[in-house]
């Protein structure tokens, strides 16, 4: 197996800035993401799903752990590994640095891939040529992200909703501090990139000039974040804390089993936990108890020798 280091699989996994402008997609690939968005999420209908999204992941894959990793580079929000030995194991890691709305988004952005390109990774573990998905399956992997958490059918009650409410009965009426508001409203409630529900806006067609909102980006996110009555959800969105996934306690059971059954060496062991930024302390004790039993056995041997020889 190719050795690499953990620079290189960064660089050739990690999701960067994401691209929210999914207009390129055809009709057709549109359709089928919005379908299986649809899917995934029936239990929650049409209802927001914010950081339910961890949970659903996991009781949806059983095979899928998720990891925090506090990543030096500010470029990288996540990525999706999957291990060549042990278990059939899946792992999304997050950018612990990055503030919970990042992660929420991310997460479902890795659950595409999952679904949809588990098979390229496990056939080509580590590098698994990414490059060739970084431009319509990044953009299905954020349009799915972006149903998955603000389906059409809960934009469509949403906008008729807040016209309902300002006694508007036509959506294209509504003004650039309306629809702000509204861009900043969906955002808390849905638990999502503001960028995101920008293009959402533009994706089932309630705004024209997406352009212009995305020029106003720092302006409504700064709006965002003075607002008094959303300052608990706010602080909670922006910050890194995320207690809805339970680190590493998983991934060090499913390693230390994979192990103890022979099912992966000491040197792969290593070498994915590693790769995980897993603490190596936790790692070695788990590895180098074969070693202490190796040492143990070798004890016996002397002292078979010993009785043997007495023995005559």
């Amino acid at each position: 197996m190719t050795s690499i280091d953990n620079n290189e699989i960064f660089e050739q996994y990690y999701q960067t800035e994401y691209d929210f402008n999914t207009a390129s997609l055809t009709l057709n690939e549109i359709a089928e993401i919005k379908r299986l968005a649809r899917e995934k999420r029936v239990d929650y209908a049409s209802a927001p799903m914010g950081t339910g999204v961890f949970n659903l992941i996991q009781r949806q894959s059983q095979e899928i752990r998720f990891e925090l990793v506090s990543f030096e580079s500010e470029k990288i929000d996540g990525m999706l590994y999957i291990p060549t030995s042990g278990q059939e194991r899946a792992y999304i890691i997050l950018n612990s640095n990055k503030p919970l709305v990042n992660q929420v988004f991310t997460a479902a952005h890795e659950f595409y891939h999952y679904i949809k390109d588990y098979q390229v990774f496990k056939e080509r573990p580590y590098i698994c040529d990414f490059s060739i998905l970084k431009d319509v399956n990044e953009k299905k992997a954020c349009r799915f992200a972006a149903e998955l958490l603000f389906p059409e059918e809960a934009l469509k009650r949403e906008i008729n909703d807040y016209c309902r409410r300002l006694n508007i009965k036509e959506v294209k009426t509504l003004d650039f501090a309306q629809i702000a508001s509204f861009i900043i409203v969906m955002t808390v409630k849905y638990q999502m990139p503001l960028k995101a529900v920008i293009y959402r806006l533009a994706e089932e067609k309630y705004i024209g000039n997406v352009k212009e909102y995305i020029e106003n980006y720092d302006f409504i996110k700064k709006v965002l974040q003075e607002i008094k009555i959303f300052d608990k959800q706010v602080s909670e969105l922006y910050s890194t804390d995320n207690n809805f996934i339970i680190p590493y306690s998983m991934t060090y059971q499913d390693m230390e089993k994979a192990f103890s059954t022979g099912n992966a060496s000491k040197e792969e062991i290593l070498r994915d936990a590693e790769i995980l930024s897993l603490d190596m302390n936790i790692v070695n004790d788990f590895v180098s108890r074969e070693d202490e039993v190796s040492d143990d056995e070798m004890d016996d041997e002397e002292l078979f020798s010993i009785i043997n020889a007495k023995r005559g």
